[in-house]
């Protein structure tokens, strides 16, 4: 019968790229009619022709507030990188998903479309719980742990480029193949992801 045993976990977060979405509100006596994405991109089109740059750069960055309100929480370019070190888009990525048993193995991901609040000072809230699971070849359940971790962040900014690396030292597996069952959970809304990510012990 093969037993897992969970030797350590590790998650690592990196914020890169801060940004401020400002949420769309009513613009003008038609703002019913319009689509959630007019109003904002009206302010892009418009500064941008003009060559108001700094205005056309809000109009940008309102234009993805509103897809980060509208979105799913989507976790983005998944994969097995060489390390836990890693910021949003800095990363070395390994060759191949095939391990020993014993051996850390880093999966790197990009979340976006999670939900952010803002307290009374004036911070910008967000964050995850993250459970996962591991399967053999079969689909059966071989270990996993709910809430192994849980991560809040405060920012003076919406950062809408972030990444985590999720590191797993898993022994107690035979050769062959299996999944890691990753499913994060948004802290400041009920959207909810899972990734599924293969890999081979040798």
């Amino acid at each position: 019968m093969k037993r897992v045993l969970f030797l350590g976990l590790m998650v690592t977060v990196m914020l890169a790229g801060c940004s401020k979405p400002a949420k769309t509100g009513a613009a003008g006596t038609n703002a019913e009619a319009m689509g959630p994405f007019d109003a904002p991109f009206s302010v892009f089109k418009s500064a941008f022709e003009t060559k108001d740059y700094g205005k056309a750069l809000a109009g940008l960055r309102s234009l993805m507030g509103t897809y980060w309100a509208e979105s799913p929480l989507v976790l983005e370019n998944p994969k097995f990188v060489k390390g836990e070190t890693n910021s949003y888009g800095i990363y070395e990525p390994r060759e191949n998903d095939v391990f020993t048993a014993g051996e850390p193995m880093y999966l790197y991901v990009e979340p976006a479309g999670f939900g952010v609040t803002r307290n009374p000072a004036g911070y910008y809230e967000f964050g995850f719980k993250v459970d996962f699971q591991v399967v053999d070849d079969g689909g059966t359940v071989l270990g996993g742990k709910t809430d192994f971790a849980v991560l809040p962040f405060k920012s003076w900014n919406v950062n809408t480029e972030m990444s985590l690396t999720f590191t797993y030292t898993l022994g107690g597996l035979e050769k062959g193949k299996y999944k890691i069952i990753t499913q994060v959970s948004d802290t400041h809304s009920a959207k909810k992801a899972t990734i599924e990510t293969g890999f081979t012990i040798e």
